[in-house]
């Protein structure tokens, strides 16, 4: 009875195994490498009925692997990378495509292609990589731009070479002109039709930099700052920089923030390279695989990179005489940006200002910041007291109704809460002249009031002297009252 009941569990198990293959099912079959069946098949398929016997299950037990040869292993490995390969998308590298006209972010991001001077050469205004990342266009390679939305590819390549036409040869000036107004057309023109690009890019405003509030550029400013400190020495000299006309750094450094040099730098004291390259839009290079380069500045805006060794002086004495020259002459911090930069370009940063005034003059960002700092601290002045929007003596001189304090109510000397009575005897007086006009505002309305009196009126003219008009209405009266 127990051996039956063996042999049915044994045939149950075998029904819900899998059926082994056999050697014209396998794969080493299948290329032509057929595998013996011996006496190791034999005991591992013994042991595996004997697992399912005891109610182990089949994933525990040990796998007996069929011996292939080394070519069929290559070849069904190439085999499976090929299918993998096929079945399994390809990531691009530039992310998933989207439409963001307003996206400022993903505006640099596009521009950023476009930095490298193999891949993209200086091209006219009209067709420059602002216009073509606008419209939603990256740089592909050589000369070539593709939409990442529509996919569609462009070659922008300018020939100067003189060519024949219509009216007899053109000059390389024409051509040139002529390419230019077929590629500013191809930007919108080029994507596929149902592309959104075509139908609307992103807005002139869309690079200019906001300083609506200004703590908030300060601490803009104090980030680019303190990433250039921590590349202190590969900055160059203030000798070797030639700020732009107007800035002057002692006064902007007198009116920043007193905790604006303290934070993560090692001293308080000022880092004035690092401070004049920050104004002007400057700030520490960050790779996405290496980190921060420490001999590098960027700007965030342009994308422009700016090697700092380039214009450090490479030797300099004890008394900052310059032994060995850097390779450049000089740093100018806004004439290395790139020639849309808001930074650099008053045109770039003005548009989209809809109430700016006819006569006021474009400025470029740096000078938008250097006022903005220069009116925080004026406000910040105001708030500790130091300055006063307008003063008391000037005010009771414009009002002369106001009373002025006498000498004679004066403290006869001064001491620290000398300021503090004045207020009140000021306070006093004002309160003073209040009532007194107050008083002299009740007296008239009661005597206007007392002029509209009906009870007085009437008594009023009840005991005024009768008139000769007066008798003969009485008499009349009387006469008619008798009849």
């Amino acid at each position: 009875m127990n051996s039956t009941k063996r042999k049915f569990n044994a045939l149950l198990q075998g029904l819900s195994s899998p059926r082994p293959s056999t050697d014209d099912e396998s794969p080493a079959a299948m290329f032509g490498h057929r595998v013996p069946s011996g006496s190791k098949v034999v005991e591992h398929e013994a042991m595996l009925q004997k697992r399912r016997r005891l109610g182990f299950p089949d994933e525990t037990a040990p796998r007996m692997e069929p011996p292939v040869s080394s070519g069929l292993t290559s070849l069904a490995s190439s085999i499976r990378r090929t299918v993998s390969d096929a079945t399994t998308p390809k990531v691009r590298r530039d992310g998933p495509a989207r439409y963001s006209p307003g996206d400022r972010d993903e505006l640099l991001k596009r521009l950023a292609t476009f930095q490298e001077i193999t891949d993209w050469t200086p091209k006219p205004d009209r067709i420059s990589e602002v216009e073509w990342a606008k419209r939603g266009w990256i740089c592909q390679g050589k000369e070539r731009v593709r939409c990442l939305l529509c996919h569609k590819e462009l070659v922008v390549k300018l020939k100067k070479e003189a060519a024949e036409g219509e009216d007899g040869l053109l000059t390389a000036a024409e051509v040139e002109a002529a390419l230019v107004d077929k590629y500013a057309e191809l930007i919108v023109s080029a994507h596929q039709s149902d592309c959104l690009w075509k139908r609307r890019g992103c807005d002139d405003s869309l690079l200019r930099i906001s300083f609506v509030s200004a703590k908030g550029a300060i601490e803009a400013l104090k980030g680019r700052y303190e990433e250039l400190c921590s590349r202190a020495a590969f900055l160059p000299y203030e000798f070797n920089l030639r700020l732009p006309e107007g800035m002057d750094l002692d006064e902007v450094i007198s009116q920043l923030p007193p905790d604006f040099f303290t934070g993560r730098n090692p001293t308080p004291e000022p880092v004035r390279p690092a401070l004049a390259l920050a104004l002007v839009g400057w700030q520490g290079l960050n790779n996405t695989r290496i980190g921060a380069v420490p001999n590098t500045a960027s700007c965030h805006t342009c994308q422009r990179r700016l090697g700092l060794w380039m214009f450090k002086s490479k030797e300099v004495d004890a008394n900052g005489n310059v032994v060995v020259p850097a390779p450049m002459d000089y740093l100018d911090p806004e004439r290395e940006h790139r020639f849309f930069c808001p930074w650099k370009n008053p045109a770039a940063q003005s548009r989209g200002h809809s109430i700016a005034k006819d006569d006021a003059p474009d400025m470029p960002a740096w000078k938008i910041l250097l006022q903005s700092i220069k009116n925080e601290y004026d406000l910040r002045r105001v708030y500790e007291g130091r300055l006063k929007p307008s003063s008391k003596p000037a005010a009771a001189a414009a009002n002369p109704s106001t009373p002025v304090k006498t000498p004679a109510r004066q403290a006869p000397h001064h001491t620290p809460n000398a300021s503090v009575d004045s207020l009140a005897i000021n306070e006093e007086d004002d309160e003073a002249t209040r009532d007194a006009k107050d008083k002299e505002r009740w007296a008239r309305l009661r005597k206007v009031k007392s002029l509209f009196d009906t009870k007085k009126l009437r008594k009023s003219v009840s005991n005024r002297p009768e008139t000769p008009h007066s008798i003969k209405s009485h008499k009349s009266t009387r006469s008619i009252k008798g009849d």
